[in-house]
């Protein structure tokens, strides 16, 4: 024993068997009596014995250890995601390590590369944007899941919903509500999840014969912070804005709103939003948030399936999982009203504190 803690040499000297006796014993595999089974696995109970797995790992080429890298880990969504895929994979005999890039591709592709250099068993990347990480993905030597992006020259696992489609359900919501004017938040501009939703917000658009105001398109970021900056400016003008709002992601929904309450401006009697995640706190009773659920369980089920799959096959045919959006009514989209700022005394600056 050596400062209070056994290895797998003790345990076998201790009952004057080979060290691979003890392992075949501990793993279940053949070749062990039962009886000479039965007293290892006693002895390793009683003395508390724990096998170095990141060592056993090692020996096989690759620590037990899967990376997920993050955009902004603050925000519910990728919680979620590393929650539920972390709740897989442990029941498999994986552990989760999670990288937060801050959407920083220079980030990014660094965490790519050391979770390779130091053998890791696979990466999950929910920020995949450019043909950059496309370039660093193909030289990896482990497994790799792509989650709500997808990359033009990438034939790998990837699983995230119909994000068309998505942008599509959304605008048809507020069409529906009798909305003609309506703008969008836009995510990174590198994102193919911002770039789906923003074609599907358009072919809503164009098969009622609405157009767009290019100053009613924003560049967002995905984070409250800039929500709320956008909606500092956006309600200067808001008289003469859009009466509906799709946004980029339930976070810079949040951002937004907030700002706008602050500036008196009441949603969803002036303004209309709804964006994109479902996460948790956009259903709580003082947001109430109507949003387009990504279905985060299904999402992350389907991530840890796909490597877990690989792992065990890594010749297995890719497979791309496109899950359906599914809109949740709620509190901050209503019927457009042309009067809607009739209540409101003088001019669009009035609306400002």
């Amino acid at each position: 024993m050596k400062n209070g803690k056994y290895t797998i040499t003790d345990i076998a000297q201790m009952l004057e068997v080979s060290r691979s006796t003890v392992s075949r014993a501990m793993n279940g595999a053949p070749g062990v009596g039962e009886e000479v089974r039965k007293k290892v696995l006693d002895l390793v109970e009683k003395v508390g014995y724990k096998p170095n797995t990141i060592a056993q790992s090692l020996s096989k080429g690759r620590i037990n250890i899967i990376a997920m890298i993050f955009g902004d880990i603050r925000n519910p969504f990728y919680s979620d995601l590393s929650f539920y895929t972390q709740k897989i994979l442990n029941d498999s005999g994986y552990m989760v390590m999670a990288f937060n890039s801050e959407y920083d591709e220079k980030k990014e592709l660094e965490f790519i590369r050391l979770a390779d250099q130091f053998h890791f068993s696979g990466l999950i990347l929910l920020t995949a944007q450019s043909e950059s990480i496309y370039k660093e993905l193909i030289k990896v030597q482990m497994p790799v899941v792509l989650v709500n992006r997808i990359l033009p020259s990438y034939r790998g696992d990837s699983v995230l919903i119909d994000n068309f489609k998505a942008g599509y359900i959304a605008t048809m919501h507020l069409i529906e509500l009798g909305h003609q004017n309506i703008g969008f938040i836009t995510g990174q501009d590198n994102s193919s999840a911002s770039k789906q939703r923003f074609e599907g917000y358009c072919q809503a658009l164009n098969n009622y014969n609405l157009q767009y105001d290019e100053n009613n398109i924003l560049n967002g970021d995905l984070k409250m912070e800039k929500g709320y900056q956008l909606a500092k400016e956006f309600v200067k003008n808001i008289k003469n804005g859009p009466s509906g709002l799709v946004i980029a992601n339930d976070m810079t929904a949040l951002g937004f709103m907030e700002c706008c309450r602050e500036q008196g401006i009441k949603i969803p009697e002036m303004l209309s939003v709804i964006s994109f995640d479902d996460i948790q706190f956009s259903s709580l009773y003082d947001i109430r948030l109507t949003t387009i659920s990504q279905h985060v369980d299904k999402m992350s089920e389907q991530a840890a399936r796909l490597m877990l799959k690989q792992l065990k096959d890594p010749d297995a045919e890719p497979e791309r999982i496109i899950l359906e959006p599914t809109l949740m009514v709620r509190n901050t989209t209503s019927v457009y009203k042309s009067n809607r700022f009739d209540n409101i005394n003088g001019n669009t600056g009035g609306l400002v504190k």
